[in-house]
Formats: structure tokens, sequence, C-alpha cells
């Protein structure tokens, strides 16, 4: 599932808590004004019954029964009353009579209570005088409907509200983005080749300063440990390649002196070997080290790949007949690039090493170079193991060594091969993938741009 912008998760957030804030609110103000609703009719209850009270004192109980009777049909708010004596176990009279059931016992223990009766929400208070208990009611009609309207028009509002937090936040966000944004793309734009390149100074000193300051001192860090680790790969692989050489000319000269004797003869046969792959190491790690630099000259010129990959056949055939390794080719004609002869020959070799020295006896290698849009495909296949799959990835990768033993001496290799052929494939505009590895069938293709793009 794609992962929503982080503009778009600011602008929900802010909407969801701005409608949780504005519910809240709310909330609190229709319960507040409830509140005050029901005290505003406690009030006049209140004032209804000392009325009612005092015509009790001067005219009897019949007058104040009279009064009340007359006031509960002329006030819409007012609903009648229930009243008896305080000692009593149950009210002498109700109006209206529906009333009585209201009253769950007598005298009531509260001094106001709420009840629905029927449709209507009605509130009572209680009030005592002379022995006599009165319980007033009144409806709560008005103070619901004056919150259900607040209620209602906030219902509406809210909407329209959310609306603009939702258009604001959007708009705030991408302006506080936009300078991240930038720095994402700048700083997307210093790679390997380009460690020199820097982020444009912030011209405030806020977070997004800092970031890029921040930013801008771990590419000097970074800058300063990739030109060591390259000065270092350089510098080992030029001092090892004088040494080196001067010891393979001494084992040569030794073995050439016919004075050895036989086991003498193979041990110095085995450590010329072994000189032979550190030249060839040395020689990938200075090749690197310039690449990693971009310091590497190509010599680039038309060449000939379809000649070129026949010249590489002959060579793939010497090294296959020692393990009888039948070598299949398929070379298209006349198939052209534009590159660095050595460096090409150099990446078409070394696939070739790998196909027979992963191979089983009696394999197969199979050499195919072919046309493809606007492009040449050159394919190299073994019948050796498949490569497994969370090894893969790892291929390219410098010093990578595929079979599980770790330095087969067999097989020999550094795990710098086919590294180098990336990089060189990489610099000829091209790409080098692994195109498919099964059980018995691994195959690398190199894809290069003809020589008319």
């Amino acid at each position: 599932m794609k992962r929503w912008s982080l503009r778009t998760r600011i602008t929900l957030w802010s909407v969801l808590i701005t409608a949780l804030a504005l519910s809240t609110f709310g909330a609190v103000v229709a319960y507040v004004l409830y509140s005050e609703g029901v005290e505003a009719v406690d009030t006049q209850l209140a004032t209804d019954a000392q009325f009612a009270l005092g015509e009790l004192k001067e005219d009897g109980k019949d007058v104040a029964f009279a009064w009340i009777a007359a006031i509960s049909k002329g006030d819409n708010d007012f609903r009648g009353f229930v009243v008896g004596p305080s000692k009593a176990d149950q009210p002498e009279q109700a109006i209206p009579e529906s009333l009585r059931s209201a009253v769950p016992s007598w005298p009531p223990p509260r001094k106001h209570f709420t009840r629905r009766v029927g449709h209507d929400h009605l509130r009572f208070g209680v009030f005592s005088e002379q022995g006599q208990t009165f319980v007033l009611a009144a409806s709560l009609d008005e103070v619901e409907e004056s919150i259900e309207d607040l209620l209602g028009a906030y219902l509406i509002a809210l909407p329209a509200v959310l609306l603009i937090v939702a258009a604001g936040s959007w708009w705030i966000a991408r302006r506080a983005l936009q300078p991240i944004t930038g720095i994402a793309e700048a700083a997307a734009q210093i790679t390997a080749e380009r460690l020199d390149a820097r982020l444009a100074p912030a011209l405030t000193k806020d977070e997004i300063g800092r970031l890029t300051d921040v930013l801008n001192g771990m590419f000097d860090r970074l800058q300063r440990s990739f030109e060591q680790a390259n000065r270092f790969t350089a510098d080992a692989a030029h001092e090892l390649r004088t040494p080196l050489t001067i010891m393979r000319g001494q084992l040569e000269e030794a073995l050439r002196s016919g004075q050895l004797e036989p086991a003498q003869q193979r041990l110095l046969a085995e450590l010329l070997e072994e000189n032979s792959g550190l030249q060839k190491i040395s020689d990938n790690l200075l090749l690197l080290a310039k690449f990693d630099a971009g310091r590497q000259v190509l010599s680039f010129a038309e060449v000939d790949l379809s000649a070129l990959i026949g010249e590489v056949r002959e060579d793939a055939e010497m090294l296959a007949v020692a393990r009888e390794i039948r070598v299949q080719v398929a070379i298209l004609p006349g198939l052209s690039v534009r590159g660095d002869e050595v460096m090409l020959r150099r990446v078409a070799l070394n696939l070739v090493d790998n196909a027979v020295k992963f191979n089983r006896p009696g394999g197969e290698v199979r050499l195919v170079l072919e046309r493809g849009k606007n492009e040449v495909l050159f394919s190299v296949s073994n019948t050796g193991p498949g490569i497994p799959l969370e090894r893969q990835s790892a291929l390219f990768q410098r010093f990578y060594r595929s079979d599980e033993g770790g330095r087969n001496r067999e097989q020999g290799g550094s795990g710098l091969g086919l590294s180098l052929c990336r990089e060189i494939v990489t610099a000829h505009g091209g790409a080098i993938v692994l195109r498919r590895s099964q059980a018995d069938l691994t195959e690398f293709t190199v894809r290069l741009p003809t020589a008319t793009e």
C-alpha cells in the first residue's frame, strides 16, 4: 500500500484534531447551556411555589389549588402539580392526574428531579410549607429545543470549518515542506562522483537552516572519508605492484634454473600462482579506486563488438578445455558500440572466466550477442549451480563471494570482478544484470547502447 505523503498526513491530522476540539467545545457549550436552562426552570418553579404557598397561608388550601390549576392552563411551560401531606404515604391530589405516577415516592427525597411523562420531559421542584408538600412540574421543551437548534447550527457549520482548516493546513504544510523538498532534491544530486557538491546555505537560522548545516557537515565528513579510502586503496594497490612484479620475476627465474627438486618446483609454482592472483587483485583495486575518484580515463572509439566477442570465444575455449566444458556461441555479426575496447574485453573475459569456474565438469557455457532496441545485448550463461535468491542482491558488491566455503582455492577470485564489470559497463552508459538463475542455468546480461546512439 502506498504511503500517504507527509503533507496529506499533516492535513488529515489537523482536520482530525480540529474536529475533536470543536466537538468537545460544542459538547461543553451544550452541557453548560442546558444546565443553565434547567437552573432557570428551577428558579421559575421556586417563584411559582412561593406565590402558591403565600396563597395557601392567606386563603387556604382550596384557593391554592384553584390558582395552580389556573396557571397550569395559561402557562405553556408550567405542567401542573402534585400535593399532599408531608407525612403521608401518597399525595392527595395531582393536576393533571398523569403527574401522580411521575413521583416515585411520597414525599420525594430530592429537591429537584427530572422525569419523562408521556412525550413530555418535565422538571419537578419539591417545596414544603405548613405540613404540606408541593411538587410543581414545568416543561423542559424550550430548553431542549434551544440546545437542539444550537447543535443543528453547529453541525451545519462544522463541515465548512473543517474544509477551511483542511485547505489552510494543506497550504501551510506545502509552504513548510517546500524547503525540505528542495533539500531532498539537492541532496539526491550529491553522488559518489559529485561529493564536492553542497546544499545552498539557508537564509534563516531556523530548523530548516540547522538541517541544511547538519547535512552539509555530514557531506564534508563523507567526502573526506571517501577520499581517504580511495587514496588508501590506490596507494596500497600501486605500492604492491612493484614488489609483486619483482617477486614474480624471481619465482620465474628460479623455476627456469632447473636446479630445484620436484617438491621445490611445486612449491614455487604454487607461489607463482598466488603471486598472479595478488597482482590481479592489485590491478582491480587500483582500477576501482580510479573509477571511484572519477580519474579513470576511457578511450572511446567505435568497437566491433561482434569481432571482440569472437576473440573472447577462443579464450573461453582454452579456459574450458581442462574441465571438458563445451562453449556454444550465437554472435550476430556487424554489431558495434562506442566504448573502450580494452575495458569491454575485460568485462567479457571476466564473465566468461566466472562462467567456466562456477560450472560443473562436462557442462556448457553459452555466449550470445544480439541486437535489442537501440542497444546491444551480450549474455553469458553456464550450467553451473544457481545462485540462491538471498545472495543475488549482493553479487555486485566488492569482495563478495558467492561460494559458501569462503575463499575457494579451486575457483579462486577476489570478489572484485563483477563490481569492476558494473563500473566499466556503467561508464559506457549501459547496465549489467543477473538475468536468470536456476538450478542448472545462470545467465548474466550486459546492455550497451549501439554506436549510433
